[in-house]
């Protein structure tokens, strides 16, 4: 039986696995010494890494961080370097941006762009997405028979953990967008682009 499990079972059990491992760094962690821009996207990717989608595109360039800082999703560096506050804001933005759109997570960020207030969010952050990470591992994703479906065989456990997956990662991107939105925004029929 433990040779049937392929396909997205063991990506599932690979992926746990991971998850297991990876952890954000704590603020206290980040570099205190301001860092130049290469320097930036070589720690964010080793922090980063082990969350890719093996190897699709890169989670953070050059452009896409002076994207943000035009966007003013970020504040822009001093001297071309970048504080361990720099460093905070673009794990969120890497982070949420597989799920959220710019402007979503825009709202989230303060508008004020002290340290204090920086460090606060962050160690908020890292706290929400550590609760997140346990709450995931401990989901019961899998199921039982095998069902067939088009003529093509699916464990009934492979078929249940990525539609819980899919339907988990739909109702808390639906969840945070409801809970950002500005007041007086539309709350149905929005026209989001897909």
């Amino acid at each position: 039986m433990a040779e049937e499990r392929t396909g997205a079972a063991q990506r599932l059990a690979e992926w746990m696995d991971e998850l297991e491992k990876f952890d954000l760094p704590d603020w206290d962690s980040l570099p205190q010494l301001d860092l130049y821009m290469d320097q930036v996207i070589l720690l964010l990717t080793r922090y980063l890494a082990p969350l890719g989608r093996g190897g699709e595109e890169k989670a953070v360039t050059a452009s896409i961080i002076n994207n943000y800082v035009r966007m003013r999703v970020v504040p822009p560096p001093v001297k071309k370097r970048y504080s361990r506050m720099h460093l905070a804001y673009l794990v969120i933005i890497c982070l949420l941006k597989q799920s959220l759109s710019i402007s979503c997570i825009q709202r989230l960020l303060p508008v004020d762009h002290g340290e204090a207030e920086a460090r606060a969010l962050y160690t908020d952050f890292v706290r929400q997405y550590r609760a997140c990470a346990r709450f995931l591992r401990g989901l019961p994703l899998c199921g039982g028979e095998l069902v067939v479906e088009k003529g093509v065989h699916l464990p009934l456990e492979e078929r249940n953990m990525v539609m819980t997956s899919a339907i988990l990662s739909t109702l808390s991107k639906s969840l945070t967008e409801f809970l950002l939105q500005e007041d007086g925004e539309a709350s149905e029929g929005e026209d989001d682009e897909d």
